[in-house]
């Protein structure tokens, strides 16, 4: 119980130092924090190179969701590299903390996808509209479209992600 206290604890200190630094024109205090709530993630586990491997799966898959929903106008970042639509390295950085409470303060979702659905439908876009809020990034279209799109895709991802990570020896 403490380990995922823990976990859940480092996430929300990885996710609004993310958020706060894009926001704040700091876009690179959020990665550097994550990278080390990572390295202690790491090796407080036995299984770290399976474990590593699932956060890179996670970062890679969420930079490409990212990455379409900028390309498609339905989010806007800040600080961009390279180009306007390309998921910035805050927001990977945001997508390889998340992948950390899969298995930890998110595990006891594990097989309970019908529950996992709707807690993604809902906690996935106020994440983001969150993010919109304290100014690191921008929805770019309407509050509804944005909601519902976010909503459906993050329904389908978190029991995905959940299953993904499952570990075979539960």
């Amino acid at each position: 119980m403490v380990s995922r206290l823990r976990n859940f604890a480092s996430f929300q200190v990885g996710w609004f130092s993310c958020v706060l630094g894009a926001a704040n024109h700091r876009p690179w205090l959020g990665p550097i924090v994550v990278l080390a709530l990572l390295t202690a993630h790491l090796w407080n586990r036995e299984d770290r190179w399976e474990e590593l491997r699932l956060i890179l799966a996670v970062g890679l898959l969420g930079f490409l969701v990212d990455s379409l929903l900028g390309y498609a106008g339905i989010l806007v970042f800040r600080d961009s590299v390279i180009t306007e639509w390309l998921c910035p390295p805050w927001l990977l950085a945001l997508w390889l903390n998340f992948a950390t409470v899969l298995r930890n303060s998110l595990g006891w979702l594990v097989r309970r996808y019908s529950l996992a659905a709707p807690l993604g439908g809902i906690f996935g876009p106020v994440s983001y509209y969150a993010g919109q809020e304290f100014g690191a990034l921008r929805l770019g279209v309407s509050l509804p479209v944005v909601a519902t799109v976010l909503s459906v895709l993050w329904a389908l991802l978190v029991p995905l992600l959940l299953w993904w990570g499952a570990d075979e020896r539960e």
